[in-house]
């Protein structure tokens, strides 16, 4: 009977220190989140104390060619998520029967399993979170192009019209930009856009105004410099939006990413009729931006088919256009010219 109660104690120790060690990899390696690892670290260090403790009683009462679940088919995790939640739960569930059948076996550890318990429980929420993040970003990376609309870069032509041509031809992400509009004008667009990006598989963007994305239900707001903070826009929209800063600086670029941005805009890059006021930073900017950040960077500004070249040279890989596509005769061509640009296909 003791020796079936330390083969559950030890396959259960095996089980735990396994989770905890994919756990520490993958917050170290994939995540790069060096308070995660180690908290997973210590952990292991720590079982691995009570396995070397226990050791001369628990190796004998092993049984693997007897144990018909080593035949238990396992499952396959394709998403980094999947592989998070299957590790951290099955730190739980060994910590769980560790902790109850320690009791009579080994009273002693029953507080080292009880702390690991409650410890994969934090773990598991604090992992989530970061590997949300990590996917977004990854996402946001992906998108390429991102083509900007508005009732003044249309050419009089309706908006929802031209982002359709423009989802047609290759764009990631739309944003919506109004600086003129009636707020209820502004949010009958946006919720317009918000029907036909969800149909697409699309995030859309609202610039400047919270308030707008909120009630269209967008994906996330973009914020200049002078708008609402990150924290605030995070507060109302939560931690699945997307939040994009404009940014002019390397400064301004390490504080929205300090601050909890999701991409950065750098920019003007060229000169553009839409920022007149602005000076353009040129593409060293963008370069050292790309070195200093960890984030998505979007270069913006003035760019079109005939100096993208100078983005990718620069090692931009995304995109922000206004007149290029949404201003051009042929929305979808502009479009995928641009972005096949961006991917190197031409």
């Amino acid at each position: 009977m003791e020796n079936d109660l330390l083969r559950v104690v030890d396959v259960n120790l095996n089980r735990a220190r396994e989770g905890l060690r994919v756990l520490e990899d993958f917050s170290r390696f994939k995540l790069r989140d060096a308070a995660l690892a180690e908290e997973a670290r210590s952990a292991r260090h720590e079982l691995r104390a009570v396995t070397d403790r226990y050791y001369r009683r628990l190796l004998p009462a092993r049984d693997v060619s007897g144990d018909f679940g080593a035949a238990y088919a396992s499952n396959e995790h394709e998403r980094p998520e999947a592989v998070v939640t299957a590790n951290v739960r099955r730190v739980q569930e060994a910590a769980r029967v560790l902790e109850e059948t320690a009791r009579n076996l080994f009273p002693e550890a029953v507080d080292v399993f009880k702390r690991l318990r409650y410890a994969a429980y934090e773990l598991e929420q604090r992992l989530a979170a970061k590997t949300a993040a990590a996917a977004k970003v990854l996402r946001l990376r992906s998108l390429k192009l991102y083509v900007i609309v508005g009732t003044a870069h249309t050419a009089s032509r309706p908006v929802l019209d031209v982002a359709r041509q423009a989802i047609a031809g290759g764009a990631g992400i739309i944003q919506l930009r109004e600086k003129s509009l009636s707020a209820l004008d502004f949010l009958t667009s946006a919720e317009d856009l918000r029907g036909l990006t969800r149909d697409r598989g699309v995030p859309l963007i609202i610039n400047d105004r919270l308030d707008i994305a909120v009630l269209a239900g967008a994906d996330g707001v973009h914020l200049g410099q002078a708008d609402l903070p990150i924290a605030a826009a995070r507060r109302l929209l939560g931690d699945d939006a997307i939040i994009g800063v404009s940014t002019h600086s390397v400064d301004e670029a390490i504080t929205a990413e300090r601050q909890g941005a999701d991409y950065i805009g750098v920019g003007p890059i060229f000169p553009t009729p839409t920022k007149p006021d602005l000076q353009p930073v040129g593409t060293a900017l963008l370069t050292e931006v790309l070195r200093v950040v960890r984030l998505p960077v979007v270069a913006i500004g003035g760019i079109t088919s005939h100096n993208v070249g100078r983005i990718v040279a620069a090692g931009g890989s995304n995109v922000a256009v206004v007149s290029a596509v949404s201003g051009a005769v042929q929305v979808a061509e502009a479009a995928s010219l641009l972005r096949r640009q961006m991917e190197g296909s031409i």
